[in-house]
């Protein structure tokens, strides 16, 4: 069950990943500026990964390594497009921003992996990992709503990545029940949290956006079905009426024959 939680979370994790395809979709259309692309997400996202790994690797937990390592690597792929178009198309900016990036990834790595629990006690360098880590992933849960008080001040939800925060959530909730495995509480905490960050998007993602659009209408057939209810309910009552009329006339005439006679 734990493994199969462990998958799931792992595919989860996959697809939250890959849900920043259709910001960058948004972009290249001309639909999204570039200013409006959480970047910290990315920064973040790698930062996270990286540590998460570095987790995996002293708890000697395969699950959360394998998806630690896949997660970096996307994060990795999207920081290194997103610098493509930040340095404005120009090869040699882009190639030292990825340089930078790319060694910083790496000595994150190092240091949290090996220099740490090398130079200090074992368990003590896991415990520090393990909860600079819960620090990173409640940071990496809150980055696509990086934007959110200018959500609030604008009342614009397309600056909150809605597939991002839907995928995140769940990722988040499926990783938090992972932990309740051996009660580890640097992966119960940080993922409980993140439900709550997400769940502060999404809901102020639909607020503004059912604030801006309304309810959306009904579709076209219900809308023809209510309408001919509507007017034979209208033609029925105008029946009724003029039957009602007529009564009264016929009424009101057999009245008068009889007080002629």
């Amino acid at each position: 069950m734990v493994n199969i939680v462990a998958l799931l979370g792992t595919i989860l994790a996959v697809g939250l990943n890959l849900s920043p395809i259709v910001l960058f979709y948004q972009f290249f259309k001309g639909q999204r500026e570039l200013q409006s692309i959480p970047e910290m997400m990315f920064v973040i996202g790698v930062f996270c990964s990286t540590t998460n790994l570095a987790y995996g690797i002293l708890k000697k937990d395969f699950n959360l390594y394998l998806n630690s390592a896949i997660c970096d690597v996307i994060q990795i792929l999207y920081a290194t497009v997103y610098l493509f178009f930040y340095a404005g198309k120009d090869f040699t900016k882009w190639f030292l921003y990825v340089f930078i990036a790319f060694n910083l990834t790496l000595e994150i790595l190092y240091i949290f992996a090996d220099v740490i629990p090398h130079h200090t006690d074992h368990d003590f360098g896991e415990d520090f990992t393990g909860w600079f880590n819960v620090f990173m992933t409640v940071c990496n849960a809150g980055a696509p709503g990086q934007k959110i008080i200018e959500v609030w001040k604008t009342e614009n939800f397309m600056l909150i990545p809605i597939f991002t925060t839907i995928a995140q959530i769940l990722c988040s909730a499926l990783w938090g029940f992972y932990g309740f495995k051996d009660m580890d509480l640097k992966l119960i905490i940080p993922n409980l949290l993140g439900v709550a960050l997400c769940g502060i998007q999404i809901f102020s993602y639909f607020y503004f956006y059912l604030k801006r659009h309304g309810i959306p209408p009904k579709d076209k057939k219900d809308s023809d079905e209510d309408e001919i209810d509507e007017e034979q309910d209208d033609g029925k009552g105008k029946l009724i009426e003029a039957n009602n009329m007529k009564q009264e006339a016929n009424e009101s005439a057999s009245t008068e024959g009889d007080n002629t006679h």
